[in-house]
């Protein structure tokens, strides 16, 4: 059995940026905020500081937010103001606002799911029965019918579909795999089928 690790996207640019949005959607909500007692200063303070933090991390990321983990736990952060404003802005009768906030949420939540899984890296195993493909939702598995060739060349693994599908990856750490040894390992496999 072959294991290989794709070569995984750079977040932090990416996510620098969120975290800059999400400050500024944050100094936004403080225009909505009616001054009607403590409750208000004391929310509008914690959105402050918050969109402070948020907009220093994004702009100093590499000082301050180093690895994915640490982006992924800012995330939580932010989704948990968001959804305190999400229930401000509910208790004072500004249900739009309150509900695009909740949609917001949501969504942070469900990209750092995504980041989640994909934080330790996307690997693709390759055996004798079939190959197990990353997917969003889940693991894809292909048998070896399915494929019509399959070769490692360098640092690129390709799968030739016999639907005429192509799918070229870029794989990292795989130098201790012997590239003809595997190509004539899949060469034998396709030749079986």
């Amino acid at each position: 059995m072959y294991t290989f690790q794709l070569k995984q996207r750079d977040w932090s640019k990416i996510l620098s940026a969120f975290h800059i949005l999400i400050g500024l959607i944050l100094v936004y909500d403080l225009t909505h905020v009616r001054e009607e007692g403590k409750k208000d200063w004391i929310f509008s303070t914690v959105y402050v500081i918050a969109a402070l933090f948020l907009f220093v991390g994004g702009v100093l990321n590499r000082r301050i937010i180093r690895t994915i983990s640490k982006h992924l736990n800012v995330l939580l952060f932010q989704s948990i103001l968001i959804i305190s404003g999400a229930i401000y802005f509910w208790s004072k009768g500004a249900s739009l606002v309150s509900v695009s906030h909740a949609i917001l949420a949501g969504a942070i939540v469900l990209f750092w799911i995504y980041l989640k899984k994909r934080e330790d890296g996307e690997k693709i195993l390759v055996s004798e029965k079939s190959i197990i493909l990353p997917g969003l939702s889940g693991d894809r598995i292909v048998e070896w019918t399915q494929l019509a060739n399959v070769i490692k060349k360098h640092d690129l693994l390709t799968f030739d579909f016999k639907n005429n599908k192509l799918l070229q990856v870029q794989v990292i750490n795989a130098d201790h795999i012997d590239e003809d040894e595997f190509n004539q390992f899949c060469q034998r496999q396709l030749a079986v089928q």
